[in-house]
């Protein structure tokens, strides 16, 4: 794979290939965005460009062909180093072994390329050890970190890249490229775009999760009941997953539900839906609600997301939702 074969990303592809060509590289660079959207496949991408043996800087891109190429795709050029999280943590140790292998020069690319996935989950005090190197990076090499949030990296950090900002892929662009790629038929593969907020990545990783979901359960039993009954709620609570990732899936697939009955209402054209599988159902259901309901619904679902992932409790956010459900 090239720059050219990247899914979306022109403005950051273009970015990194004017700096390739005109020798003008910063030492380190921030990739952020969300997660799954394809920052490392860039980051490797840019590595493979800045040691082809075929003219990839003069071009500003790899050949994909080259033997320097070749190994950067296997995982075994001695000179572009990726770091990887261990328990979901990037380690100190993992950053001073890189640190000893920065001090020498690169062993046969022209530059030594260093990725560190999930930087803004490092650590306690490896920002520190970081920045040291950050301050004075040896030559000949590229730091290259890779972030959802920057909000959770030290301002001294993002003082010292270059940041560069990876947008979501468009729907209909994930969506063709799972039909191409994972062989899916175009009614999964929309839903799965969709869930995934434009990351190919989140969307396979969730492929199956969803598969388990049952969506039309969900809709007639749930989202779309216009009074939940006490009861009712309490063993919808109890039925949900006490995994915090497992519940905020289910609880996005909700929110699309509801966002799917707002379209129903508002514009009746099934061909904008996500759950385009469901409108029959949601064609009867609309004509008991009002518009505004639905909106408190979807409000009240954010803010229960948003709560969860705060590490609020979930069976207490949970019920404050079901309540403020049950009042309209």
């Amino acid at each position: 794979m090239s720059f050219t074969e990247v899914l979306g990303h022109s403005k950051p592809i273009e970015f990194l290939k004017r700096a390739i060509k005109k020798d003008m590289l910063a030492h380190s660079y921030l990739f952020w965005g969300n997660e799954g959207i394809g920052k490392k496949w860039v980051a490797l991408q840019f590595a493979k460009t800045l040691n082809c043996l075929q003219g990839g800087p003069e071009q500003g891109d790899a050949c994909d062909q080259c033997i320097s190429c070749k190994k950067i795709n296997d995982g075994l050029h001695p000179d572009v180093i990726v770091l990887e999280p261990e328990n979901q943590t990037l380690k100190v140790d993992q950053v001073r072994q890189m640190q000893r292998d920065l001090a020498y020069r690169p062993y046969e690319g022209r530059r030594r390329v260093c990725i560190l996935a999930a930087s803004d989950r490092m650590a306690p005090n490896m920002s520190n050890v970081l920045l040291k190197t950050l301050e004075e990076p040896p030559l000949h090499t590229v730091i290259i970190l890779l972030a959802n949030n920057t909000r959770l990296l030290l301002p001294t950090i993002l003082s010292r890249c270059q940041p560069i900002h990876f947008n979501p892929l468009p729907i209909p662009l994930v969506s063709k490229w799972l039909m191409k790629q994972r062989g899916l038929d175009e009614g999964e593969a929309h839903l799965l775009a969709s869930l995934s907020e434009g990351s190919p990545g989140k969307a396979i990783e969730i492929q199956e999760e969803i598969r388990q979901i049952p969506r039309e359960e969900l809709l007639k039993e749930w989202v779309g009941l216009k009074t939940l009954p006490f009861e009712k709620m309490e063993s919808w609570i109890e039925s949900l997953p006490l995994h915090r990732e497992n519940l905020l899936l289910i609880i996005e697939v909700a929110k699309t539900l509801l966002r799917d009955l707002v379209m129903v209402k508002t514009l009746k054209e099934g061909s904008k839906l996500i759950h385009s599988d469901l409108l029959k159902e949601m064609e009867m259901m609309v004509k008991a609600w009002s518009l505004s309901s639905l909106l408190n619904r979807i409000e009240a679902l954010h803010q229960t997301m948003l709560a969860i992932r705060s590490n609020a409790n979930m069976p207490l956010a949970l019920e404050a939702m079901m309540l403020s459900w049950a009042e309209g």
